[in-house]
């Protein structure tokens, strides 16, 4: 098999029981997964001691013993295999679930001098190990590898599976981290000391606890973290945690960029795809502090250059911790944007999650769709027997089997088909400060990330197709393709160098362009000057009566008015005419107050007076403003999608009822579920390919 048939690949572990020690189960499992409509499965060959000794031709352990039982299951099944050959930290299951350790090379060093039980990831002995890992699993597994349909075709390796670097504090480690925040300084010892609340006379006269913060908490996954009094004060913690994370992200490119000149120089092409986080990158479990994209120094758009494949697993689970499609759409957005017209591979989290099960409400079928609809042209799924995190897609029911094996025959068949780019019409721009460093600790209810998530709903509703793109593709020109840009709120912008992102801005607009945002804008501030003061909560005259929802109001002091507050009269929504485009500004989070579960009320003062949040009125104001898509094929509905690949069209419906679409002239429909003549069932998709 080859790219020619989209790989559906499926994480398949068997370190836990039955599949550890159980043939007949691991047989039942593989078939299982085939008649799912998978076509690969996923190993997690993770670079324990028994590997490392069956290269050198010593007998199995049962481990890999059961490994090699199942590729040749796999391949006598007419599949294909990939590995997960190495993990953030080389392993995190023994001793209580692996026996073998893990061959790390050399580890990072906590301050006490203990050893932090992961890898010193720019150390050369660490790559080393690494590479030769990925050799031996090459140089002795490669007939049922899955490779890419190219000349020469490359195998498509995991080469690493949520990388999280760490600091060191021995004595190479902190030179090394010293030489870096004398370097991010300029030299400036007085600028850090007044930072951090210091007195230092040199950079390299700093101790661990004064450069780090709280040193002694780091493990290998999780570490220290400022509290919402150290954000909202910039305190001393403020910025050693901002300069620690700048640090951390800057090794991670650094290594990956190494890492990518490792797997060049191999024998055998490897297709590189690191699984680059696994809980969701935009939206996280909330519970599950340390799995957060807040602590771990990621930003996948960066680390997209120096792979084949930026790839990230995620689920239907928004910032509130409730099912919701459009956030996985959200994050399926993020992943086509991070790969920059490259084909990817969707990573989609399938099992009781652990923060709820979440398929009941949005069924797996809906799912692939929308990552479908997003020009996925392979999918990898985590996970068929990962009894430790949820990942238990074998213990699930027949009805979510049922929906998923629907999901899987659709893809084989649908994503061949989209060959032609994606429609691209709207962008929001990517809030790449808050996303790597505000934890969600800081981040009340997740209201940030919602705000985001509701402009990305409320552009989906009015038909527009969205991308979300990070402030370096706008300045490398990427605005160029779209009509609207959306500032969605950024709590951490001014930590930025955006000066080349503001000059980008200032030429779309100018140019005919639109930009969209709520309160404390800075893009806005600095690019054209837009004055806001605080207002009291009120209602907002409009076409109609609007309850504004979110956690700050403001007026706007120049524009046109377009929506004023009862009480004041001051602009609550404005317009400002720029060049040939225009600013439009929210004098409230607009897109948190489309997404939230909860609704205000009228305020008291208003007694009987009929008014409504945004999201019931009759027509929304971002309707009025920025319109309907000129590209539309339907009426839009809200909660379908509808994405344009050149003559075919995937709509996916995530409401609960059937919508009409027998108002697009097709040739034919490629539909998940059955509906009679132009229905399309409820949450479901289907391909329509465009009468010519």
């Amino acid at each position: 098999m080859t790219d020619i048939t989209p790989m559906l690949g499926l994480w398949f572990g068997n370190f836990f029981e039955p599949f550890y020690s159980d043939e007949h189960a691991v047989r039942r499992g593989i078939a299982a997964a085939a008649e799912l409509g998978f076509n690969c499965i996923n190993l997690d060959s993770k670079p324990w001691e028994d590997f490392f000794a069956r290269y050198r031709g010593e007998p199995a352990s049962p481990y890999v013993a059961m490994q090699e039982l199942m590729m040749r299951e796999i391949v006598a099944m007419g599949l294909k295999y990939t590995h997960l050959a190495l993990y953030l930290c080389g392993d995190n299951l023994y001793p209580t679930i692996r026996d073998v350790p893990p061959v790390r090379g050399e580890e990072a060093i906590c301050p006490d001098g203990r050893p932090m039980g992961t890898y010193k990831y720019w150390s050369p002995k660490a790559q080393q190990t690494m590479v030769d890992h990925v050799k031996g699993l090459l140089g002795r597994y490669r007939p049922g590898m899955w490779t890419t349909a190219e000349q020469p075709p490359r195998v498509i390796m995991q080469t690493m599976f949520e990388p999280i670097p760490k600091p060191s504090f021995d004595a190479e480690g902190r030179q090394r981290y010293l030489a870096w925040l004398e370097g991010h300084y300029q030299g400036d010892i007085h600028r850090l000391n007044n930072r951090y609340l210091l007195d230092a006379i040199s950079f390299k006269s700093l101790r661990p606890q004064e450069y780090w913060l709280r040193p002694e908490e780091l493990t290998w996954v999780d570490c220290a973290r400022p509290s919402a009094a150290d954000f909202a004060r910039r305190t001393g913690d403020f910025y050693r945690w901002i300069d620690n994370q700048t640090y951390l992200a800057h090794e991670l490119e650094q290594y990956l960029a190494a890492m990518k000149r490792h797997w060049q120089n191999l024998e055998v092409p490897i297709f590189i795809e690191p699984v680059l986080h696994q809980w969701g990158y935009f939206f996280n479990p909330p519970g599950q502090t340390m799995w957060q994209t807040g602590q771990r120094a990621l930003d996948v758009y960066r680390c997209s250059a120096h792979v084949d494949g930026a790839l990230f697993i995620a689920a239907p689970l928004n910032a509130e911790n409730l099912p919701d499609a459009m956030a996985l759409s959200v994050e399926a957005s993020i992943m086509r944007c991070a790969n920059d017209g490259r084909a990817f591979t969707a990573g989609l989290y399938l099992g009781r999650h652990i923060n709820g099960d979440i398929y009941r409400t949005v069924p797996p079928a809906e799912a692939i769709g929308t990552l479908v609809a997003h020009g996925a042209r392979r999918l990898h799924v985590y996970g068929y027997s990962g009894l430790d995190d949820g990942g238990v897609l074998y213990r699930m029911d027949a009805t979510f089997k049922s929906s998923l094996r629907v999901g899987n025959r659709w893809a084989a068949e649908v994503i061949p088909l989209l060959t032609s780019p994606r429609t691209r019409e709207a962008a929001i721009l990517f809030p790449a400060e808050m996303s790597l460093y505000e934890p969600l600790e800081v981040d009340e209810n997740g209201r940030h990330r919602m705000d985001l998530l509701g402009w990305y709903a409320q552009l989906v509703d009015l038909g527009w197709h969205v991308d979300i793109i990070h402030p370096m593709q706008a300045v490398a020109g990427a605005l160029q393709h779209y009509r609207w840009l959306i500032a969605p709120h950024n709590s951490l912008y001014d930590l930025g160098d955006n000066a080349a992102l503001e000059k980008a801005v200032k030429n779309f607009v100018n140019s005919g362009g639109g930009l969209v945002h709520g309160p404390h804008c800075e893009l806005a501030r600095r690019s054209f000057g837009v004055q806001e003061q605080p207002a009291p909560f009120d209602g907002i005259a409009w076409r109609e009566k609007i309850i504004p929802h979110g956690w700050s109001t403001v007026a706007y002091v120049g524009g046109a008015a377009v929506g004023t507050y009862l009480q004041s009269g001051k602009k609550a929504i404005a317009r400002m005419a720029v060049g040939q485009g225009q600013v439009i500004s929210f004098g409230f989070e607009y897109g948190y107050a489309y997404s939230r579960r909860t609704m205000p009320i009228v305020p008291p003062q208003y007694g009987r007076t009929e008014m409504h949040p945004i999201n019931l009125l009759e027509r929304t104001p971002a309707e009025e403003l920025l319109g309907k898509s000129p590209q539309m094929l339907m009426e839009p509905v809200r909660g379908v999608e509808v994405a344009r690949f050149g003559n075919h069209v995937v709509v996916v419906n995530h409401r609960g009822e059937p919508v009409d679409i027998g108002g697009i002239r097709v040739g034919a429909v490629q539909r998940q579920i059955a509906a009679p003549g132009g229905w399309l069932a409820g949450h479901s998709a289907a391909c329509l390919t465009l009468l010519t």
